[in-house]
């Protein structure tokens, strides 16, 4: 920097350096503050090129100037016409990184576990493009900063897919790439034995839903499966699965649902792993729809009395009697859904010591699988008085007629007053199952709309 303080300083030569101090001998590293003004001019020309060079050429216009006394801006013009400016040097374009993408599985992978996401993921870009397609497309989420896409859902079992991605490169280059690879055939396979209710029907407000699968669940497992089975409503509603048993799990709402709700189910378990070398291999669906009438008959055992509503309001009472007090014939307690109907139903039992009966019983409607049934008992004497059936609920032949006719698979019969509980795989028990113990019995937890909820 000395080279921009010596003898071509402005003003030295005109006499005015006596305006500044000067450096004192043996003291280089003082400037004066012109030198100062000066330095900065060069630094200046330095960062703007020949734009400075011609503010240095018009600084004052002496000699020492005008002679390149400086190795700042003024070198930059040594091949120019006195007075006039050199054109600026261009910029070197900016240069930048192509995208490169790493994907989950690789390109040529084959035996891919269908139940693992597939990933891109791209660094010096955006991802702009993503299609998954193996006989049907796939659909992903793309993250915030549009780096990574992840596929939503298993994959088919023994498919082949191809996976198609595109980015953008920070200098708005687009570039591309395809990826082949193939999932593995299983060892073993699973899949939907039974759904309750049946698809499109019209039910009562204490329907759940449920499903049996071919083959048991391990515990590990369970989790993956329930989130597989999206249950959506109209009106929106949180509910959660419930393992009824290892191969079995039922989904209700913690309240019993509201009239008029459609329900629809997405069994999405295709490719869904369920076991260590158990997958499932297809997807099923199911809608209902919940019906607008709330019938639920109320038995008291001890009182020898049912008490029917609608909608909230009681529209019947009338006598019944149910099962002895022998622990074979007590009658269950619980909430139960009405599973169906029969006028006439077959009953048989052979109890021993000539208690045995084989009839045909009319006006049924059933409880639990195990045989409940509420039904006309026009040869029951002690209706109203004395609990004397096999664990039946009798009624006379007028009200079980009544209730017959009015009721539909999912109306509620609660009976109370009895020391024998329903199991939930007896029938449809799910709702006299506390909120808690239910969500005790979700490996998922609680979810509206398939999405989680702290419900």
């Amino acid at each position: 920097m000395s080279d921009g303080v010596g003898p071509g300083i402005p003003g030295d030569e005109e006499g005015h350096g006596g305006d500044f101090p000067q450096s004192e001998p043996g003291a280089p590293g003082r400037l004066p503050r012109r030198g100062v003004i000066v330095v900065g001019g060069v630094l200046a020309a330095a960062a703007i090129g020949g734009i400075a060079a011609a503010v240095a050429s018009s600084s004052g216009g002496s000699k020492n100037n005008a002679s390149g006394g400086g190795n700042g801006a003024g070198d930059n013009g040594a091949n120019s016409s006195p007075g006039t400016s050199p054109s600026p040097s261009p910029s070197p374009s900016p240069t930048f990184p192509a995208p490169v993408f790493t994907t989950v599985p690789a390109d040529g992978a084959s035996g891919v576990d269908p139940s693992k996401p597939v990933t891109v993921t791209v660094a010096n870009g955006t991802i702009t493009s993503v299609q998954l397609s193996g006989g049907q497309e796939t659909s992903g989420t793309l993250s915030d900063d549009k780096s990574t896409w992840t596929s939503n859902g298993a994959l088919n079992l023994s498919t082949s897919y191809q996976l198609q991605v595109q980015a953008a490169g920070q200098g708005g280059a687009s570039v591309s790439k395809t990826v082949a690879f193939s999932t593995l055939k299983p060892s073993a396979t699973l899949g939907v034995l039974e759904m309750w209710p049946g698809d499109g029907m019209d039910v009562g407000v204490g329907q759940p839903i449920r499903v049996q699968f071919t083959n048991y669940v391990p515990q590990s497992y369970r989790a993956t499966v329930e989130k597989a089975c999206v249950v959506t409503t109209t009106p929106a509603v949180a509910g959660a699965w419930h393992w009824v048993a290892e191969d079995t799990m039922d989904w209700r709402p913690q309240q019993f649902w509201a009239t008029g709700t459609k329900v629809g189910v997405a069994f999405n378990l295709a490719g869904v792993r369920a076991g260590a070398h158990q997958f499932f291999v297809k997807n099923h669906t199911l809608d209902f729809t919940v019906r607008d009438t709330d019938l639920r008959l109320i038995i008291d055992a001890k009182a020898y009395k049912a008490t029917a509503y609608q909608n909230g309001k009681v529209v019947r009472t009338f006598p019944i009697d149910t099962g002895t007090n022998d622990p074979r014939f007590v009658t269950y307690s619980g909430v139960f859904a009405v599973l169906g109907k029969g006028n006439p139903v077959e009953m048989k039992g052979d109890y021993g010591n000539g208690d045995k009966y084989d009839e045909l019983v009319n006006w049924a409607t059933q409880i639990t699988y195990s045989g409940t049934y509420v039904h006309a008992a026009p040869w029951d004497g002690e209706i109203g008085h004395v609990n004397s059936s096999h664990g039946c609920i009798h009624a006379s032949t007028t009200d079980a007629t009544w209730f017959y006719n009015l009721a539909h698979t999912g109306d509620v019969v609660q009976v109370t007053g009895t020391n024998k509980n329903v199991s939930l795989t007896n029938g449809f028990g799910d709702f006299g199952v506390s909120w808690s113990s239910w969500l005790s019995g979700s490996a998922y937890g609680a979810t509206i709309g398939g999405k989680p909820t702290n419900a």
